[in-house]
């Protein structure tokens, strides 16, 4: 499979906050899109690893909840930092906010630390069948219908975060974090190399291939971004 292309949002940043993105990316090999203001939100064909944008500037963009809704991570970047200004982003549904001019360090840390919790580029293909089993090559374990629904909205957005509310549904109503822990625990079991990774304050990523036996004879295929 194809490796994924991450990339990073900027939106509205004024030049120089927007070098220093760049230089930050290109330090850790991601690609930056900058927006244009009048063009409205375009469609990439990557997978959005996180978009910043000034909050203070005017014009159409993606949103906090756009970008989330994409499996990006939403950061806001202020003239300045302030317990007020941070509280109104938080409370806008950014994840993060940072102040204006932006450190390349910081930068570094933050978009590292994500890039560090996406999938790699290749992994290892499991098969969820129609008996509630899921199988690596070499061995094969009992999922619940709840473990099955998260498994299978998780590979059905490749490479993205999933909101935890999102994955609430999929289970049928179920806690996720004591579904997600007894299936980091099957994956293991199984040797399948796959991992779910917690996003902080966004949700959850699938690291693997889930190839799902009951819409496989429909042509369709989950998985991951590999």
């Amino acid at each position: 499979m194809k490796g994924v292309e991450m990339y990073v949002l900027a939106q509205s940043l004024d030049p120089a906050d927007l070098e220093v993105l760049g230089e930050a990316c290109a330090e850790l090999g991601l690609t930056l899109h900058d927006s244009d203001p009048e063009g409205g939100s375009a469609d990439w064909p990557d997978v959005l690893l996180a978009s910043l944008h000034a909050v203070a500037a005017t014009g159409p963009g993606l949103s906090a909840a756009d970008v989330k809704r994409r499996g990006g991570y939403p950061i806001a970047v202020l003239d300045s930092v302030s317990a007020t200004g941070v509280l109104a982003a938080l409370s806008d549904g950014f994840a993060l906010a940072l102040a204006s001019p932006l450190k390349q360090h910081r930068l570094v840390d933050s978009l590292g630390y994500l890039k560090s919790v996406t999938p790699p580029e290749s992994t290892q293909v499991l098969t969820l069948d129609g008996r509630g089993r899921l199988h690596s090559p070499s061995k094969a374990v009992p999922v619940s219908d709840a473990e099955a629904g998260m498994l299978r909205l998780l590979a059905s957005r490749p490479g993205q975060i999933v909101p935890r509310q999102d994955l609430t549904e999929a289970t049928g109503g179920e806690d996720v974090n004591p579904v997600s822990s007894v299936l980091k625990q099957k994956l293991l079991d199984i040797d399948s190399g796959a991992k779910i990774l917690k996003v902080p304050h966004l949700g959850f990523r699938l690291v693997g291939t889930v190839r799902d036996l009951s819409t496989a004879s429909s042509g369709h295929e989950n998985g991951s971004a590999t």
